[in-house]
């Protein structure tokens, strides 16, 4: 067992002080952080955009003469047309060489080499000497633009700005001019290509605007750059963020610095007042307090005055403290007696309890295709439902559910009163409509509680398949057929216990194979959730549609998972009625994929028997299936397998018909299990072992088909 950490009131207040002045601190530097680095982002973003737009209008407006006659044009979009052409005529090339790793001093030589030869027509050699007149004017330009654009980038924290044109047909972004110098690593030579970013593709393409977009700690501006109206380029700064950045956190860190000295101050001088002023005085009452119950604990009960004099809230407790410790003594023996006596009531109330349950079935009822099974769960020790299921004198089945009003023990002892009457009624042979008037006459003599039953009280007749019923008052049930879950029996009788010359009626129902009718009190619809919402006649509909197995279990948990911390306040009972159906499969081709389904469907016809023993049965409905698969069909176009099964009260019978090679399976030797496995014919063990896994079993051929027959009792072993 973990040892509990035990703190001092003078260290709850220091640990209270450090943590309000950390809050105060981490406010103190977050508030100006985030001021501070939303200000600086918003700064870089202005002077990126306005650095592209300065660039952009610089370019739009820069004219350069092509010839000797002095023809003026724009120098981007004769640069520009230039340059398209031999990016046009090398583009393979281009890709290449601009995707092409940079990491040594001969790889940047190799790709600068590569980009001088590209270029050198359009500025010709450096000398001058040679040049046309529009590739020399076109070389002067060239390095006033990249000059201007090395002065505009040349601003502190700017990283690079750059000038390129998008390739709509290839996808790629054709450099023009780059303001970081050649030798910088990531200088782009003119003509090299990359891939737009997603945002420049999405965004300054499709709105043709001016548009910024941040990188963690830096910003990039784009412009288009128009001449004429038309966009003929691009235009990119790149800002960083960065120094500011470090110069923040630098600001953070003396700041904090400052706060965590001035909050060790107030630490200190907080614990020397409560030292002296709290802590001290409480101790007194502290001990007090344990002197006092040290006392009681040996049999002493006298008052314990702890010295405080502060005149003050201290003060004013210790006087309370005082008056605590004199209403105890008075009280303790009152606590003692009663305390006793709730004792013996819960230890009656058990013993209720058990004597209840005792009462009540807790097995299921199965008879020939009908299984009764039910569930009940108490709000308190003893409860005021009741059910109950038998079969009769005269052979029929009888079962009936009922709900008691009111709570605890007068209604528990109601219930065992109803219970009596309608069972001794139901072992008569009465019907269900003479069950309940008998049973209502004789709950209202001597009913000076005024308490009531609503019941559903039902018999069922095997041979007709009919179930007669009576309805007192009683929650209308579920019949689940062909998947769907309604409600029937609208028409009700009055409750039992309140008017002894109320008449009853009852009705009937046509039971069909596969039939389930769900049978339950009020604490099911009713109960509610955390919400006080109720659990609903819809939700115990759609869980009876969809529980796939054992329905019961799945609306109890439903319901718990429902309720979830709420208190139930009334009892819950189900009962459930099911008429079992008959399985039936056809195989069109039968495959070994068809066995576990099979398998799966057939263990849901047999719920509630012997585990054990239909995990045996597996084995033979495994062997069965597979004889006729494996060997049966080689010369048959149209193979078919089918399935029947049966439930016979607590028996299996299962029947294989199949269209393969006619082949009495039980005319085979049956194999020496004794002998060694390697000395043994092979075949005939999977037919041994339906022979001994069943009670019985039989071939013949029906309408030119092999027929196979297997009976199983799944009762449980001895």
């Amino acid at each position: 067992m973990k040892k509990k950490i035990r703190l001092t009131i003078s260290k709850k207040i220091l640990l209270l002080t450090a943590v309000l002045s950390l809050a105060l601190i981490a406010v103190s530097v977050t508030v100006p952080s985030v001021v501070f680095n939303v200000r600086i982002r918003d700064e870089a973003k202005a002077l990126c955009s306005a650095s592209a737009e300065s660039l952009s209008d610089y370019l739009s407006d820069y004219e350069m003469p092509v010839d000797t006659a002095s023809t003026m044009e724009n120098f981007l979009v004769y640069y520009k047309g230039r340059l398209d052409e031999v990016y046009l005529e090398n583009r393979a090339e281009i890709e290449t060489m601009s995707g092409a790793p940079t990491d040594t001093a001969e790889e940047y030589a190799a790709k600068r080499s590569f980009f001088k030869e590209l270029t050198a027509n359009l500025f010709g050699a450096q000398s001058g000497f040679g040049m046309s007149f529009a590739s020399a004017s076109l070389s002067n330009n060239y390095a006033e633009v990249t000059e201007e654009m090395e002065r505009m980038a040349s601003v502190e924290g700017m990283i690079c700005c750059d000038v390129f044109y998008y390739d709509p047909a290839n996808g790629n972004l054709v450099q023009l001019c780059d303001s970081l110098p050649e030798t910088d690593p990531d200088y782009s030579f003119p003509g090299s290509v990359e891939k737009p970013t997603d945002f420049f593709r999405d965004t300054v393409l499709k709105t043709g605007e001016l548009s910024v977009t941040s990188f963690e700690d830096s910003f990039v501006a784009y412009a288009p750059v128009r001449v004429k109206g038309e966009t003929v380029a691009y235009c990119s700064f790149s800002y960083s963020i960065d120094r500011l950045v470090d110069s923040l956190k630098s600001f953070v860190g003396t700041l904090i610095l400052i706060m965590l000295a001035a909050t060790a101050a107030i630490l200190v001088i907080y614990l020397i007042l409560a030292n002296r002023w709290l802590a001290g005085n409480i101790r007194k009452l502290s001990e007090s307090a344990r002197t006092f119950t040290s006392r009681m604990a040996e049999g002493e009960l006298s008052p314990v005055r702890p010295d405080i004099r502060t005149r003050d809230e201290i003060s004013d407790l210790s006087d309370d403290f005082v008056a605590l410790e004199d209403k105890v003594v008075s009280y303790a023996d009152d606590i003692a007696r009663k305390q006793a006596a709730d004792q013996r009531m819960q230890a009656e109330l058990g013993i209720a309890s058990k004597i209840q349950m005792q009462s009540l079935p807790n097995e299921p009822l199965i008879s020939g295709d009908v299984r009764i099974s039910s569930y009940i769960k108490p709000a308190k020790e003893v409860g005021g439902d009741l059910f109950d299921y038998f079969r009769t004198d005269n052979g029929k089945l009888f079962f009936v559910i009922a709900d008691v009003s009111g709570k605890g023990i007068p209604a528990a002892l109601f219930m065992m009163r109803g219970k009596e009457i309608i069972r001794s009624c139901a072992k008569a042979g009465m019907s269900a409509a003479d069950i309940a008037q008998t049973a209502n006459r004789e709950l209202c003599r001597n009913n000076r509680e005024g308490l009531f039953i609503t019941a559903f009280i039902g018999i069922y007749d095997e041979k007709e398949k009919v179930l007669t019923y009576c309805r007192a008052g009683h929650e209308q049930p579920f019949l689940l057929r062909d998947g769907r879950a309604e409600q029937f029996g609208e028409e009700s009788n009055f409750v039992l216990g309140v008017f002894d010359s109320m008449p009853f009626l009852e009705d009937r129902l046509d039971v069909l194979p596969g039939d389930r009718i769900l049978l339950f009190t009020d604490g099911l619809n009713e109960g509610i959730n955390e919400k006080s919402e109720a659990f609903g006649y819809e939700r115990i509909a759609d869980v009876t549609e969809k529980a796939d197995g054992d329905l019961i279990a799945a609306l109890a948990a439903e319901a718990s998972s429902f309720a979830g911390k709420a208190e139930q306040f009334d009892d819950i009972t189900m009962l459930l009625f099911e008429c079992l159906p008959n399985l039936s499969f056809s195989l069109k081709p039968p495959t070994f994929d068809d066995i576990p389904a099979v398998t799966d469907r057939i263990n849901g016809l047999l719920q509630g028997l012997d585990p054990d023993r239909i995990g045996e049965l597996d084995v033979v409905i495994d062997e069965l299936m597979n004889n006729p698969i494996s060997y049966g069909f080689e010369s048959v176009k149209k193979p078919c397998l089918e399935i029947e099964a049966r439930r016979i009260g607590t028996a299996a019978e299962l029947t294989f018909t199949d269209n393969g090679m006619l082949f009495d399976p039980l005319s085979q030797t049956d194999p020496d299990v004794e002998s060694d496995l390697k000395d043994r014919p092979a075949g005939g063990m999977g037919i041994y072992l339906a022979k001994t896994m069943t009670d019985r079993i039989t071939y013949r051929v029906f309408e030119g088909k092999n027929r196979l027959t297997v009976r199983k009792d799944l009762t449980p072993k001895p």
